[in-house]
């Protein structure tokens, strides 16, 4: 299949401190255990439906992301194929991937490219592939498509996307792909029960598949002095002034807000009702947890080399690097995490905290 694979690889992973850190965040880390970092995960998992790979991440991650040897994942004929693009700094999702279009529209002309995030969880890799595939088709018809993940639960910490009942896809074909009617904001609690009541809402996983022509042309037409600047940006080597300096005046914009939604208001957008292909985003020590126990509430997680021993404790998630022992009694779905340079102890349902504590850590984030 002909589908050039965009990866933003970025972020601090700031709510799974201090296992993910600035220089060292989650999607280099091997946090599930399989012997692979979650962007591995993601490339092994893109690889058989891939014409290109194009990781896109920020220039203190370049080397790190070089020793992952992603091109080994790859099929040999795709050697030449494989890209890395270094931002000079953060500018939201839409900077990453809309960069990322230009230099595939540039160097292959218009083609199906689809941004899946470096540092999720995919439990099924045939049903995601089965996804991937019904928006890939839906996408040649000129529709921006997102993957919808069906809500198992009323959750606050994702967007939602409403689908109307109008079916895109081939008659009789799985899954199914809808025209969406519009993208939500992380609801209240009420909101996300009156979703999950619906039936109609899917969480917004960040996933977009798209004709690199019909995604420019959006962004051309909802915000044309950045797609100029995206343009000019071809023109110059990354990494010297004058690319930093047009990059630099970026605004920084998420591609729902900036892309998405508008395009949802216009018909434009389509949501692929995935089948449960045991998708996580492993955003927290909570959703990380629940990967790791799969269908035991109850089970401890310990992992380290450190000396761990648990007592009166269910549900907890102990990482020790220490020297030292560490004795856990009495505190369920206890969250310990003992580095050289710091220890952090609180509970699953407290880990929210952790994006508002971490940036005041200094050289510690």
């Amino acid at each position: 299949m002909s589908l050039h694979v965009i990866i933003p690889a970025g972020g601090p992973g700031s709510r799974l401190w201090p296992l993910s850190r600035t220089a060292q965040p989650k999607f280099l880390l091997d946090l599930l255990g399989e012997g692979r970092s979650l962007l591995q995960a993601t490339v092994d998992r893109l690889s058989p439906l891939a014409a290109s790979l194009t990781v896109v991440s920020g220039t203190v991650h370049r080397q790190a992301i070089a020793a992952q040897n992603l091109p080994q994942r790859l099929v040999p004929a795709l050697d030449n194929h494989y890209q890395v693009l270094t931002e000079p700094s953060r500018k939201n999702s839409l900077g990453a991937i809309a960069w990322a279009a230009a230099r595939l529209q540039q160097k292959y002309g218009s083609v199906i490219a689809g941004s899946f995030a470096a540092d999720h969880a995919i439990a099924d890799a045939d049903a995601f592939r089965r996804a991937v595939s019904a928006a890939v088709k839906v996408a040649r018809e000129g529709k921006i498509v997102t993957i919808g993940i069906a809500p198992s639960y009323p959750a606050t910490a994702y967007g939602y996307i409403c689908a109307s009942n109008t079916v895109l896809s081939p008659e009789n074909s799985q899954p199914q792909v809808l025209l969406a009617n519009s993208f939500k904001e992380k609801p209240s609690p009420a909101q996300a029960a009156s979703y999950l009541a619906m039936g109609s809402y899917f969480w917004n996983a960040g996933m977009f598949v798209f004709n690199t022509e019909v995604f420019l042309s959006h962004l051309h037409t909802l915000l044309p002095s950045y797609y100029e600047i995206i343009q000019e940006m071809l023109d110059f080597t990354p990494g010297t002034a004058k690319f930093i300096e047009l990059w630099e005046s970026l605004p920084s914009y998420p591609i729902d807000t900036a892309i998405a939604e508008p395009v949802a208001d216009e018909g434009g957008v389509a949501v692929v009702a995935a089948e449960d292909f045991g998708w996580s985003d492993v955003g927290d020590y909570r959703s990380l947890t629940a990967v790791l126990r799969k269908d035991d509430p109850d089970a401890c997680i310990v992992r380290g080399s450190g000396n761990s021993e648990l007592i009166a404790s269910p549900g907890a998630f102990i990482d020790h690097e220490g020297e030292e022992k560490l004795l856990v009694v009495g505190i369920p779905n206890a969250v310990v995490v003992r580095r050289g340079d710091v220890t952090l102890v609180t509970t699953t349902k407290s880990t929210q905290h952790l994006s508002k504590i971490v940036p005041s850590q200094g050289e510690l984030q």
